[in-house]
C-alpha cells in the first residue's frame, strides 16, 4: 500500500498568519514610533519664544478716565504681526483692572475693509493684559479698545501705524 503524504496541520496554518500579521504590522508600529519620538522631541524641549516689549508705548490714549498704555516690540505694530502689552492707569499712575478688553484693528480702503482682531487676555497683574494682532498690511490703521467690568463700559478708536 503506498503512504499517504502527511497533511498539513491545522495549528500549523493558523501560526503562519499569525506570524504573517506580525510582519505587516512591525513596520507600521517602528514608523508610529519614530513619529511620536520626534513629535515628543520637538514639543518638550524647545524654550517658549522670547520677544523683548519696549519700555515706552508706542501709543498712550485716554479712554473714559485711564490713560492705556500700549506696548510692542519696537515703536509701531508690523504687518508680519506684533505681540501687545496693555496696561491701564488712574489719574494717579496706578494700575487700573477694567475686565473684559477688546482690541480691534481695521483699515478702509477702496472697495475693502480689513479687520485685524486681538484676543486680549489676563495677566498675572491687575490692570495688564497681553493680546498678538496681524494686521496683514503695512498702513494707517484705525485702532478700537475697549473695556467691560468694574469701571463700566466704554470704548475709544485712535490711528495706529503699521509697519
Amino acid at each position: 500500500m503506498p503512504e499517504k503524504p502527511p497533511t498539513p496541520k491545522a495549528g500549523s496554518a493558523r501560526s503562519g498568519r499569525r506570524w504573517l500579521s506580525l510582519f505587516y504590522a512591525l513596520p507600521v508600529l517602528f514608523v508610529l514610533g519614530i513619529c511620536s519620538y520626534m513629535a515628543f522631541r520637538s514639543a518638550s524641549h524647545q524654550k517658549l519664544p522670547v520677544r523683548k516689549i519696549s519700555a515706552n508705548p508706542f501709543v498712550t490714549v485716554k479712554i473714559a478716565d485711564l490713560d492705556a498704555h500700549l506696548f510692542t516690540q519696537g515703536d509701531a505694530l508690523r504687518a508680519s504681526g506684533s505681540d501687545m502689552f496693555l496696561e491701564f492707569r488712574d489719574a494717579q499712575g496706578k494700575l487700573a483692572e477694567v475686565g473684559e478688553v477688546t482690541f480691534e484693528l481695521v483699515l478702509k480702503m477702496p472697495d475693502a475693509v480689513m479687520h485685524s482682531i486681538g484676543k486680549v487676555m489676563h495677566t498675572a497683574t491687575p490692570g495688564q493684559y497681553r493680546t498678538s494682532v496681524q494686521p496683514g498690511m503695512a498702513g494707517e490703521w484705525t485702532a478700537t479698545l475697549g473695556y467691560s467690568g468694574p469701571r463700566g463700559q466704554t470704548e475709544t478708536n485712535f490711528s495706529v501705524k503699521v509697519m
